[in-house]
């Protein structure tokens, strides 16, 4: 299929809904009016300061996002491909001088190089062909000014509506053209890309984190409404990466290698750790209706993390995981979507630095820490820092590898005050035995 029908396909799909410039439209959801407010507030409460900086929102439709980025920004580029949703969105914002208008394709969107701040996108990546979002992703690393922010929000592997047919307004008769992509590929793609601009220099994405949209897990347990935030910074070395080779791991590779995740996790009955932690967590480490902080890095193994549904469960509690593996982050988001416990949320970050970071900017302020490879992944100035994101009684509970159990030597390099340690090898040697034996009976490498 030409990029040109496949771009009929989608101008087709939303021309249905052209004559209906409404929210329910933008949503594609017949009680949007109920979510339309909570979700937009989200998405841009989770932005950068827009003060005297300039904006381009691609694939604006009626403006719902279009009128709050231009009562802060300097300026406002709104764009989308439906002429009656420009018009609305023009009729919305008329009492706004600060924002110009297109009508036109994202994929043929023409812009000055280094000349926006923030490029904005809200549900339009998964309305381009993989060839199309690397080629899109390349031209917002060159629209962008350094330091300058990209925001993503998609659909991942299902409809915004979940599998509900009640509330969707997609045609059950009907093609629908619309990529539900895993949230990972989004990741290890904006991970990867490397630009060289004009002025012969390399620039990369740093993704600043990933999450669900709170919304849409209290008002339809989809945790898979995740939203992106990254920011244009130089890279280190001098390689750029090309659209040919991109697209190769966009559309094979990594889809593959998210499948073999998903076949060995999906299945997963339980977690090793739980009969270790069971042992070290208590109601007075983990108040009831209190929140714990998880992190798991899983560098050891993919097995070697937390059961934060188990954790919500047992102690009543609201429970964040930091994930920063790609692949295991979707295998989380798959898990809490079957289990539907809205006390339980996921984030991927790539370090721990990275979450405090995220935390610190939202004034977080959490009950206990629960984390696996904490010390062992993440440097002395890290560790100090998770104080910022603590409240000052709050416990933290660490299980980690080392290769001598020297109580003194690990009191004195991390600066924990009256730790408690405990070596729990043999517990870890004859839970891994019986782990191993039913997630891979034949041979378990990984």
């Amino acid at each position: 299929m030409t990029a040109d029908v496949r771009r009929d396909l989608f101008k087709t799909f939303w021309d249905k809904y052209s004559d209906k410039p409404d929210t329910n439209s933008m949503m594609l959801n017949q009680t949007a009016n109920d979510l339309e407010a909570s979700d937009r507030a989200e998405i841009l409460s989770s932005l950068p300061l827009l003060t005297n900086k300039d904006v381009v929102d691609i694939g604006a439709g009626i403006g719902r996002f279009t009128t709050v980025l231009a009562e802060t920004a300097r300026w406002v580029l709104s764009t989308d491909f439906i002429e009656s949703f420009i018009a609305k969105n023009q009729e919305r914002n008329a009492h706004l001088g600060n924002i110009s208008y297109q009508i036109g394709d994202a994929v043929h969107l023409e812009m000055e190089e280094k000349s926006v701040d923030l490029v904005f996108t809200n549900w339009l990546m998964m309305y381009l062909c993989d060839k199309e979002v690397i080629e899109f992703l390349f031209n917002a690393m060159r629209w962008l000014r350094a330091d300058g922010y990209l925001h993503l929000r998609e659909s991942c592997s299902e409809p915004s509506t979940g599998r509900s047919k009640q509330s969707t307004m997609h045609s059950t008769v009907e093609t629908n053209p619309t990529h539900y992509r895993f949230s990972s590929l989004y990741i290890k793609l904006l991970r990867a890309i490397r630009y060289r601009d004009s002025d012969g220099k390399v620039w990369r994405f740093d993704v600043q984190w990933s999450c669900s949209v709170p919304t849409y897990i209290r008002r339809s347990n989809n945790w898979r409404q995740v939203h992106w935030l990254t920011k244009k910074v130089p890279a280190d070395g001098n390689e750029e990466t090309t659209v040919k080779d991109l697209l190769k791991l966009f559309s094979e590779a990594w889809h593959a290698e998210q499948l073999a995740w998903d076949a060995k996790l999906d299945s997963e009955k339980y977690v090793w750790t739980d009969k270790i932690f069971s042992n070290a967590i208590d109601d007075e480490i983990v108040p009831k209706n209190g929140t714990a902080y998880v992190f798991t890095p899983r560098q050891i193994s993919p097995y070697l993390h937390i059961n934060s549904h188990l954790l919500a469960e047992k102690f009543t509690c609201n429970v964040w995981n930091v994930e920063t593996k790609e692949y295991l982050y979707r295998t989380s988001l798959t898990r809490a979507n079957n289990q539907k416990d809205q006390r339980v949320r996921f984030g991927w970050n790539e370090t721990l630095a990275s979450s405090i970071d995220y935390w610190t900017q939202r004034d977080a302020s959490f009950d206990c820490l629960i984390a696996t490879e904490l010390l062992s992944t993440s440097d002395d100035e890290g560790v100090k820092r998770i104080a910022n994101i603590m409240k000052p009684e709050a416990k933290l509970v660490l299980l980690e590898p080392v290769h001598d159990v020297d109580e003194e030597s690990i009191r004195k390099i991390n600066r924990l005050s009256n730790p408690t340690i405990t070596d729990t090898t043999m517990q870890k040697v004859l839970v891994d035995i019986v782990i191993r034996g039913e997630h891979c009976p034949n041979s378990c490498e990984e």
